[in-house]
């Protein structure tokens, strides 16, 4: 059984008990972001589960998620080597990256798939405050959750209509999302980085 339809029937069977759903939503949404917002969204469509209870779940899963990244590179910081590279001149421009677009920045790389960890690992790691992080976390969660499970809904009510179009036109919607953010992610690091002094870059 492939992991969709493993996870697919797993919801189904926690449709007659909600408090099993948390349990399963969370942990699946943690591991694998975009299959689970998808499969939740059909799972709803079928009744199986309120629409509403799995994208709040998903959000929580998400920002959990992001926070455990964060935390990771936070701690990452106790070692002294990492003290190090923290305070090198040649993370310079990271760190004012993250000192001037903290917000902009963990929203946009939402949708930017291969990058969330590794950069949400780095806000903790470079010492962005998680009061800052954690209201971009929650927006950028709310956006990307409420969106592709909202469409996978829509699209597992227009099952046999689509036919098998549904699963490429769910397809370029990610596309789309993720060619957008990724445009706006580069757009802001290139401008924050094209201020920062070349001899702060050079400075051993």
């Amino acid at each position: 059984m492939g992991i969709r339809p493993f996870l697919f029937h797993h919801l189904v069977a926690a449709g007659t008990a909600l408090w099993l759903l948390p349990f399963i939503i969370i942990p699946s949404v943690i591991v694998l972001e975009e299959l689970t917002m998808v499969v939740v969204g059909i799972a709803a469509a079928g009744n199986y589960i309120p629409l509403t209870v799995g994208i709040a779940l998903l959000v929580v899963g998400i920002v959990v998620g992001d926070s455990l990244a964060f935390f990771i590179g936070l701690l990452g910081t106790r070692y002294r080597l990492a003290r190090r590279i923290v305070e090198h001149e040649r993370v310079a421009p990271l760190r004012s990256l993250l000192r001037e677009r903290s917000g902009s920045i963990v929203f946009t790389t939402r949708f930017v798939p291969g990058f969330r960890f590794s950069f949400y690992m780095a806000c903790g790691f470079f010492g962005m405050p998680y009061q800052r992080f954690l209201p971009a976390s929650f927006a950028s969660a709310l956006v990307w959750a409420s969106t592709i499970t909202t469409l996978s809904f829509l699209f597992g009510f227009s099952f046999h209509a689509l036919g098998p179009w549904r699963w490429p036109l769910l397809a370029a919607v990610l596309v789309v999302f993720t060619v957008i953010g990724y445009s706006h992610w580069r757009k802001v690091t290139g401008k924050t980085a094209a201020r920062i002094p070349v001899e702060t870059v050079k400075k051993e």
